[in-house]
């Protein structure tokens, strides 16, 4: 069985192919039904993929606004 480490390195190995973009993305998804971790165009899509990580578990533990 992989350990995470092997299983975040494979997806980051792939993400480095550039298939599409070489940049990748960690959302909600636009229809609602759930997440997506992937290859992405978006805007702010980014070539770490532990780093895309990060920024969703950083933004999961601000307060929500309102």
């Amino acid at each position: 069985m992989p350990t995470d480490k092997e299983r975040l390195d494979f997806l980051q190995e792939w993400n480095d192919r550039k298939i599409y973009t070489g940049k990748c993305i960690l959302r909600g998804s636009t229809t609602g039904r759930g997440w997506r971790l992937h290859e992405s165009s978006q805007s702010d899509a980014i070539k770490s993929v532990r780093a895309a990580i990060d920024i969703v578990m950083e933004q999961w533990d601000k307060p929500a606004a309102g």
